[in-house]
């Protein structure tokens, strides 16, 4: 009886060591991925000029706020906009309404717009294990979203634009294989409100078949499909044409493709569109044959030199980077994009890097970490080497960090809400007053806000 218990005594302070120490590496692991989740976002946050981040973008106020305000937080969530669902951004206006003073709903938005992006880099960072355990090449890979050239140009800091990040997110979801029933739950969730915010996203669908059938993966497809089920549902209950749809032949095959080398491919290699239009001025095509050549270059070598997990994953990133591209272009028939028609004014006066470029550039860049990782499998770059590949990555794409042009600023969106809050004060009878986001010329500019929701913040 003794020995009994003098051996349970003994093991007793190694369980309840055992379990301090696993207690300390989860609370370790947790500060760290918050740290980084911090550092990332006000990385991305830095990124925004100062009235930009004072700014209320488009739908973010327009839409989002305005059925926050008319309908009610939960009511608000699955209500269809042009056609389509915005869950994501939906919640997260109605997190920042409720959160925090109507006057600082413009930095909110920014702020958690620049979080999200920031969880989406860290979540890319832990599933691109799948492709490579090399840690310098999952940093490349995460770091693309943060520093992508014409981030600030309009998509970064806004929950209208997290679409384009969303799309970026969604095939490293769908290779992801759970290791428990929370982590399944979790993988399903995110993929559910991924696809709920963007239909595009149904261009993975048969990468979701093949990760279900392939890999017995299953969670995640099953969220991509019962999100693009709602998403279907919508648009054929609510088309985004009310009217006679734009003619999809407004931009002809030449300028989709002529756009394609402009756009994702030239802003990554000049982050300045002007700078860019001059170099199309003067010398033609010329100006791009260089980044159009390196990027066949490093197709070539991952296609002959890589295995077949990275030979596929650069034909689906490129597939997915051109898919992106053209069913942006040729669905919104703007003829802003016929540039196999452009003058040499066109290019001077009209030439500009829109939110359409940004998907699709995040995935023609992640072709350079890819073929680091195929350099590293095959021995033609040792282990050590990595990091410095890693560094120069980031250091190219910090060049560009400030960016040369942004979304139109102004007006700030605290002005507004306090000329609102007076007009409102001065007159009791007063049912609603109105503040304006950007830009000022969009049809959805004047958020109207109940005196009685200004009267009670």
């Amino acid at each position: 009886m003794t020995k009994i218990i003098e051996g349970d005594t003994a093991h007793r302070p190694a369980s309840a060591n055992g379990k301090r120490s696993m207690a300390r590496r989860v609370t370790m692991k947790s500060a760290v991925l918050l740290g980084s989740v911090v550092i990332l976002t006000f990385l991305a946050w830095g990124r925004l000029p100062s009235m930009t981040k004072k700014t209320v973008w488009a739908e973010d106020g327009g839409v989002f706020l305005r059925d926050v305000l008319s309908t009610g937080h939960l009511q608000s969530i699955f209500l269809p906009y042009d056609g389509y669902l915005h869950v994501l951004p939906r919640l997260l206006s109605s997190a920042a309404y409720e959160l925090v003073p109507l006057d600082g709903y413009a930095i909110a938005m920014s702020l958690v717009s620049c979080a999200v992006v920031a969880a989406i880099s860290i979540a890319v960072f832990h599933l691109s294990r799948v492709l490579t355990d090399s840690v310098p090449v999952r940093v490349m890979i995460a770091v693309i979203p943060i520093l992508l050239p014409i981030g600030p140009n309009e998509i970064q800091g806004n929950a209208a634009n997290l679409h384009w990040y969303l799309l970026w997110l969604t095939p490293w979801l769908l290779l992801c294989k759970p290791k428990s029933a929370a982590a399944g739950a979790g993988l399903f969730v995110v993929t559910f409100v991924t696809a709920a915010s963007e239909i595009i996203t149904g261009m993975f669908l048969p990468l979701a078949i093949w990760a279900a059938f392939r890999k017995r993966a299953y969670v995640a497809p099953a969220g991509l499909l019962v999100g693009l089920v709602l998403q279907v549902l919508t648009t054929l209950s609510k088309p985004r044409f009310n009217g006679a749809p734009p003619p999809t032949d407004a931009v002809d095959p030449l300028s989709v493709l002529m756009g394609y080398v402009l756009l994702p491919i030239g802003s990554i290699w000049n982050p300045d569109s002007r700078t860019l239009a001059s170099g199309i001025v003067n010398f033609g095509a010329w100006a791009l044959v260089v980044p159009c050549l390196l990027l066949v270059g490093l197709l070539v070598y991952v296609l002959i030199k890589g295995d077949r997990a990275f030979q596929w994953a650069a034909i689906i990133a490129l597939t997915a980077s051109a898919l992106c591209w053209t069913a942006s272009v040729v669905l919104s028939g703007n003829p802003m994009f016929n540039y196999s028609k452009f003058s040499a004014s066109d290019w001077a006066n009209g030439f500009a890097f829109v939110r359409y470029a940004a998907a699709p550039a995040m995935f023609i860049l992640l072709l350079i970490p890819i073929t680091v990782a195929v350099a590293l499998q095959r021995g033609h770059l040792q282990r050590g080497v990595t990091p410095l590949l890693a560094g120069i990555f980031v250091a190219v794409l910090l060049l560009g960090y400030f960016p040369t042009a942004t979304r139109p600023v102004g007006p700030a969106w605290s002005p507004g809400v306090d000329a609102a809050r007076t007009l409102c004060s001065s007159d009791p009878a007063l049912p609603s007053a109105s503040a304006v986001v950007a830009p000022a010329t969009w049809k959805f500019a004047q958020v109207v806000i109940p005196c009685e929701a200004l009267r009670k913040d």
